[in-house]
């Protein structure tokens, strides 16, 4: 799936806009690429469109922004609330499903923090 189609998926599962469904699916493969061993961080970049590719790579995993909840880092980073910051999280979820292989989603699940499987059902 192109980078644009992934956008407008966000936009279609959330009612955003262009831009802020762009910033929701940008800081999705951040938030879930820092959670990643380096090579399954290879293999969720090697599905993704250029855009998002090298948003995963080359996201550096700190202590803070991989222990903190992504929820949290939702609300700060794009300074929402807890709702506006669900619903971000979600639509930019399904359009990651949508464009990556089921293997590979269940790959990212194994090594995101059990708070965070559990919020992403």
């Amino acid at each position: 799936m192109k980078y644009r189609e992934m956008i407008k998926k966000v936009q279609k599962y959330s009612g955003f806009s262009d831009s802020e469904s762009q910033d929701a699916l940008q800081l999705m493969v951040e938030s879930l690429a820092v959670h990643l061993t380096e090579g399954e961080r290879k293999d969720f970049a090697s599905q993704l469109p250029q855009e998002l590719k090298d948003i995963a790579l080359s996201v550096e995993a700190t202590d803070e922004n991989s222990n903190e909840d992504i929820l949290k880092q939702f609300m700060e980073i794009e300074n929402i609330d807890e709702g506006r910051a669900k619903k971000q999280i979600y639509s930019a979820w399904k359009a990651l499903k949508d464009a990556i292989s089921g293997g590979e989603i269940n790959h990212i699940r194994a090594q995101l923090p059990n708070r965070t499987v559990a919020f992403l059902h």
